[in-house]
């Protein structure tokens, strides 16, 4: 279908965006690195670190929406008994660990489906709200994904603002973790970048997020 086409290269096109050295490319999917930001403006610690965990947040749930929409049975139920884990873990530092290897193996999952076949086959066999939901979570990843990228071009811009503010020089390890996981969710997230788009025209999504400031879509929505 046209308008299929149409989406799925306008998406692609945003995510790939323009051509930069190889080093600062990841499975295609093309990254500033760690560049300072090109508008040259100052970028708040504190918004960027909330900004961050935002876009964290969205990446694994939509991954996750989308593994229970069209993942194995066998890697739903993998993933279950991960955060059943993660749900009984106190200490925070392993919390995190497991979370991040919930979030690894929802992209492997993801990784795996056929997304051109799903659009074509499996989707169409799902209700309305079914349907909604997967939309919403297509939505979703694709604006996490833009929402990565304009952070990780923030985020030498950030490390070096520190350095002229001695406030927020205790916020310096958090501000470098982040960094290094926002790369790591672009890294995990290359791969899906140009499959889920293909999902737009069945799923309904007619106007795909354009900007990592869109509003993320809720399945209330």
């Amino acid at each position: 279908m046209k308008f299929r086409m149409s989406v799925t290269a306008a998406a692609a096109t945003l995510l790939l965006g323009t051509a930069v050295p190889a080093s600062a490319q990841l499975g295609g999917l093309s990254l500033p690195g760690l560049s300072k930001s090109s508008s040259g403006a100052k970028v708040d610690v504190d918004a960027y670190l909330k900004n961050a965990l935002t876009a964290e947040v969205l990446l694994r749930n939509s991954l996750e929406q989308l593994v229970a929409s069209l993942g194995s049975k066998e890697d739903i139920a993998r993933i279950e008994a991960l955060k059943q884990q993660a749900a009984g873990i106190t200490d925070s530092k392993e919390k995190e660990a497991k979370t991040q290897e919930i979030t690894k193996s929802l992209a492997a999952a993801a990784s795996t489906v056929d997304f051109e076949k799903a659009a074509n086959e499996k989707v169409k066999a799902m209700d309305a709200q079914q349907k909604k939901t997967l939309g919403a979570a297509s939505f979703n990843f694709v604006l996490a994904m833009l929402k990565d990228k304009e952070l990780v071009g923030q985020s030498q811009s950030v490390i070096d603002g520190i350095g002229s503010n001695p406030a927020n020089l205790g916020k310096l390890g958090a501000v470098k973790d982040t960094a290094a996981s926002l790369k790591n969710q672009l890294e995990l997230g290359s791969a899906l970048a140009v499959k889920v788009p293909k999902l737009f025209a069945t799923v309904g999504v007619k106007n795909p997020p354009t900007k990592a400031s869109d509003a993320p879509v809720s399945v209330a929505d």
